[in-house]
């Protein structure tokens, strides 16, 4: 968080929702992305494959109608709807967490969190380009049968 933080300064309210509010402006995709670079690189990690999977949680609550994908999109917030439900609980609405991890020491390198009725099928191909084009590697992909 910078030089000079002490102990004390975390415990300031002001302090550490400034710092959350400057992460989401930044991107938090694009942070998760720079930081696991960053340190597979310090530490010589192969970047020969990268393996990637979704997973859905559920939630408890009112959400809203999750029916207005237009306003979320241009907001920038995820629409918590029904979906697949894996968790076999299609009463409640979810959203979903995508990963993608090295082949060399499993280190996470990009997340994304996504709509509750996103299909993997039709995101994998778009999360790898995303990956590639943030990365500019060439790699092997390695994902579930949706893809």
């Amino acid at each position: 968080m910078g030089k000079g933080i002490q102990p004390e300064h975390l415990n300031d309210e002001r302090f550490l929702g400034r710092l959350l509010d400057k992460l989401y402006d930044a991107g938090l995709t694009e942070i998760f992305i720079r930081v696991p670079l960053s340190a597979a690189d310090r530490f010589g990690v192969k970047m020969y494959s990268f393996h990637l999977d979704s997973s859905s949680f559920h939630v408890h609550g009112d959400y809203g109608t999750g029916t207005d994908d237009e306003a979320s999109a241009q907001s920038g917030l995820i629409t918590i709807t029904y979906g697949y439900s894996r968790d076999h609980r299609p009463d409640f609405k979810q959203f979903i967490l995508d990963f993608m991890w090295s082949g060399d020491g499993d280190i996470p390198l990009y997340l994304r969190v996504g709509h509750g009725n996103k299909v993997d099928s039709a995101m994998f191909g778009t999360l790898m380009a995303h990956f590639h084009k943030q990365w500019q590697i060439d790699a092997l992909f390695v994902a579930d049968a949706a893809l």
